[in-house]
This record gives structure tokens, C-alpha cells and sequence, in this order.
């Protein structure tokens, strides 16, 4: 029979497994094929204050796509900060098994990235970042923002990089001669909704990366990110982004920011931005490299969750919005263990082979 469990632990009881994450219904409301006698199984977790059980069934050796009918809920998933580890953390197979699990149950799913994605392990250095966004195609991401190691390897190679990407890089800040070089936000509509994602992209690049990536031949700057000294440009930016967004029928907005904690990053840092703007409903954090669901407020006092999903791969957050009644909670999974989850619980998808075959062709091996 179906096993369902209901827990906020992180250090939950893992069983022998077969799955990961999440289940599947079939469509028109009937039940989902039930875990035959001696199938292993394992118990997975979520934190935050989606209270949605987390139902384990059979696996899918084959990944097919069966006909499921979309329940109406919009689930949102992001990494940030994994620094080309590709086979760390979740790994992109644990990602793409987490969002094909939750599309199994009819969820509509978006995968998002909040930068510093292409350095970092050696399959980003050798290759400048080019396995690293032919992987996240193949993992299915629909919207990234440039962090700081996005341009570690020149701006040519990034912009080409971009040009080569499946999904949309986005940042309302990022600017070449004063105008922005990407769509400041991006409007999707899913199940009737429509849901804005605002890019907010780090001036500390400057000073991480070589100056001359930034400068034409003669020494000038001709890349920059709206910096100034109390940061109003950029605050300026993103309630622009957000105030336009709305007024073209968003009902949702998403901010995703590369701009990390640290203080001597103000007035720059998330809490400089976030705490001067309204009108948003979550706030996605890169560059932080904490592994955190907390409360933050917006400028006029309300409550927004802000989602930090670590670094490489050790963390992926979400925000959920129901069906129902439109409500949005969000929150955090996370994985910590040395081994990827795919490995531990031997669950193959096409996700897992595309790693498998992209460090066999660079030469990769394991740490």
C-alpha cells in the first residue's frame, strides 16, 4: 500500500530505497500504482509551511512522461551557488528526479537559477562553462541571473554562453552603456497565472573578476550594474521592474537576486534591497551560500520568505502556489551527504546518464 509521511525533520528515517522525492497520480483522480511487498522505499522531507504530504510510490525505471492531469498548483524550483558541481549535493539528477516526481502528481513545475552556476569543479574550468549550461538545457531550466562567476572566464565567453542557454538569463541591473544587456523581468503564465521573475545581479563582480572584462580596449568601463554609493539606482531598478510587471498583469513576482549577506557588500546585499522595495512575494538568494527558509520584511512592513538554497548543490528551494486559492508558501530540501541521492538510492533517469556521459568526455573523475 501507499506510504505516506508527514515530517519537518531534515535528518528524517531513510529506509532502502527506490525513489525520490514526491509521488504520482494518475489521471482523472485515480490512485496511483501502489508499492508492491518488498519494494524498497525512502522517507523524504521538506521544511518550510508546505504542509502537502509527501507520498512515496513504485519508481519509474523508464522516466516516461504518462498522461497526468495538471492539478493547478505552480511549483517553483531553484539552485543558486553551484559553482559547476554537477554531481554534488542533489546533483542535476537529483534535481531533474525531484521536479519529474513532482510533475507525476500533476504539479506544473519551473526551475530557476540565481548564478555562479559555470566555475568552480573542473568541468567548469576546462570546458569555460560550456557542459555546465549544455547540462542545465538538458535538466530543463526555464530562467537563470549572471552572479559573479559568470563572468570568470571574459564577458565574450558569457555572453556566448548566454546566447547558447535554452532558458533566459535576466537582470535589471546588469547594463552595457547604460542600457540593460538582458530583459530586466520575465512574465511566465502558468495554469492561468501569470508569475514575474525580476533578475538582480551583484556590482561586487567588479571587483571579484578582472577589471578589464568590464572595459572596453582603452581602459573604460563600459560594463557596470548600477552601482553607486547608497545603492538607489539599483533599488530604483528593481521597483521599476516590479512596478511594470505588475501593471502588465503579473500576479505573482519573484525576486532573484545574486547579491549575497555579508556587510561589507552593502549597500548591495539583499537586506539593502529587499527592505527598500514592495510589491514582490518571494525573494530567491544567490551568493550568500547559506542554507536557509526565513521570514524578511519589504518596505512597507509585510512578510516575505526568502530562500537561500546553499551551495553546490546542497540545497533547493521552492515556492508553491496553490491551486486553490492562490495562496504561496515556500521552503527548503536539502541534501548534505557526501554521495548524491541518485547514487545512495540507485535511481537512474536521463539526467543522471548526461553527467555520467559529460565527465567521461572532459576526463572528469570523482573527488
Amino acid at each position: 500500500m501507499d506510504i505516506t509521511i508527514k515530517t519537518k525533520s531534515l535528518t528524517a528515517l531513510l529506509l532502502t530505497c527506490a525513489v525520490l522525492f514526491g509521488g504520482c497520480a494518475k489521471g482523472d483522480n485515480e490512485p496511483a500504482t501502489s508499492v508492491p511487498s518488498g519494494t524498497p522505499v525512502i522517507v523524504t522531507t521538506q521544511t518550510g509551511t508546505d504542509d502537502t504530504p509527501v507520498v512515496i510510490r513504485e519508481k519509474n525505471p523508464t522516466h516516461e512522461r504518462p498522461e497526468v492531469t495538471p492539478n493547478g498548483d505552480v511549483v517553483i524550483l531553484v539552485t543558486g551557488d553551484t559553482h559547476s558541481g554537477i554531481d554534488k549535493g542533489f546533483g542535476y539528477g537529483g534535481v531533474y528526479e525531484v521536479r519529474y516526481q513532482m510533475e507525476l502528481k500533476g504539479d506544473t513545475v519551473l526551475l530557476v537559477d540565481t548564478g555562479d552556476a559555470i566555475q568552480g569543479s573542473p568541468i567548469g574550468f576546462d570546458t569555460k562553462g560550456t557542459a555546465v549550461i549544455d547540462l542545465m538545457n538538458d535538466c530543463g531550466y526555464d530562467i537563470a541571473i549572471p552572479g559573479v562567476r559568470e563572468f570568470h572566464y571574459g564577458m565574450e565567453n558569457f555572453l556566448n554562453l548566454a546566447n547558447r542557454a535554452n532558458f533566459d538569463y535576466i537582470s535589471c541591473n546588469f547594463v552595457r552603456d547604460g542600457k540593460t544587456v538582458f530583459r530586466p523581468y520575465i512574465i511566465k503564465e502558468v495554469c492561468g497565472r501569470k508569475i514575474a521573475f525580476v533578475g538582480i545581479s551583484t556590482p561586487k563582480a567588479l571587483t571579484q573578476e578582472p577589471a578589464e572584462f568590464f572595459q572596453d580596449g582603452n581602459g573604460n568601463y563600459i560594463y557596470g550594474f548600477m552601482q553607486d554609493e547608497k545603492g538607489e539606482a539599483i533599488v530604483q531598478a528593481v521597483q521599476q521592474s516590479i512596478d511594470n510587471a505588475r501593471a502588465e498583469g503579473a500576479d505573482y513576482v519573484i525576486l532573484m537576486g545574486h547579491l549575497g549577506s555579508e556587510m561589507e557588500a552593502a549597500p548591495w546585499n539583499y537586506m539593502s534591497i529587499t527592505l527598500r522595495v514592495k510589491g514582490y512575494d518571494a525573494y530567491f538568494d544567490g551568493y550568500s551560500h547559506d542554507l536557509k527558509s526565513e521570514d524578511i520584511i519589504d518596505s512597507t512592513g509585510k512578510t516575505i520568505k526568502r530562500i537561500s538554497p546553499g551551495s553546490n548543490m546542497n540545497g533547493l528551494g521552492w515556492v508553491r502556489i496553490s491551486a486553490k486559492n492562490g495562496a504561496l508558501t515556500a521552503g527548503l530540501y536539502s541534501w548534505q551527504d557526501k554521495i548524491t541521492p541518485t547514487e545512495l538510492f540507485d535511481i537512474e533517469n536521463p539526467m543522471t546518464k548526461k553527467v555520467r556521459a559529460a565527465k567521461k568526455m572532459y576526463g572528469v573523475t570523482d573527488d
